[in-house]
């Protein structure tokens, strides 16, 4: 799977970014999203929580507001932390434990037409183990 990370040579913008109910707030540096690559599958965790990601590394997330308060949900072999607020529910990132790279959810970035995004689909739901099960 691409993991949608960005070329060194691109130029990077700020955008902010925040959760549903304004308790966790940020900004995130990243290529121009007019162009750039933003991820969508049809896994279990994406389908349900929306994601449509990018992939900044965490040096490159400021936080404002709310990181202290995010809440982790780990499912299938429990090596990844899907960070939410615990307030509204909103998804805001993936942690890879990567030093390199973090998968943030860009329906938190502010003004940003999800429409227009140049978006990249992937099987998730297919390709992705373990098969999810209730």
């Amino acid at each position: 799977m691409s993991d949608g990370a960005s070329d060194p040579k691109e130029e990077k913008v700020w955008y902010e970014a925040n959760c549903h109910c304004g308790s966790v707030k940020y900004k995130i540096k990243l290529p121009n999203l007019n162009t750039h690559q933003v991820n969508s599958c049809n896994c279990s965790i994406c389908t349900k929580n929306g994601y449509m990601l990018v992939y900044p590394a965490p040096s490159e997330v400021v936080w404002h507001t709310g990181y202290d308060l995010l809440k982790d949900y780990r499912f299938g072999r429990k090596k990844l932390d899907h960070k939410f607020c615990p307030n509204c529910g909103s998804s805001i990132l993936i942690d890879f434990h990567n030093p390199e790279k973090w998968a943030v959810n860009a329906r938190m970035i502010r003004d940003v037409d999800m429409e227009k995004l140049n978006m990249r689909y992937f099987d998730g739901m297919h390709r992705l183990e373990p098969k999810y099960e209730v």
